[in-house]
């Protein structure tokens, strides 16, 4: 069992009765999933990620760190592309498997 600690990027959102566009900032928080991997995932190995059972997106591994408290590796991983749509991230918000952690 591997935790997958996500970092998405930071979007904008355009709200209702709102002229301009707000930032919803993620620097400070981390999506987290727990997954069955066949091996300890190495930096720079791009892993295929579910939201839910009918979306998909890919993240790129920064590292892998053995945690001893948690019995397994944390799987440090960030979004692939630069951008995430607002769509993607309400469906990571909402998604049952993964939940929103703070940094602290």
């Amino acid at each position: 069992m591997f935790e997958i600690s996500l970092r998405i990027p930071s979007l904008r959102v355009r709200r209702e009765g709102k002229d301009s566009p707000e930032t919803i900032s993620n620097n400070d928080v981390r999506f987290i999933k727990h997954v069955e991997l066949q091996s300890v995932p190495k930096p720079g190995d791009v892993l295929t990620m579910m939201i839910g059972s009918d979306a998909s997106f890919q993240c790129e591994v920064v590292r892998s760190d053995w945690h001893d408290d948690k019995n397994m590796f944390v799987t440090a991983c960030r979004y692939s592309k630069r951008s995430i749509s607002e769509s993607e991230y309400r469906a990571l918000m909402d998604a049952p498997d993964w939940q929103v952690r703070p940094l602290l």
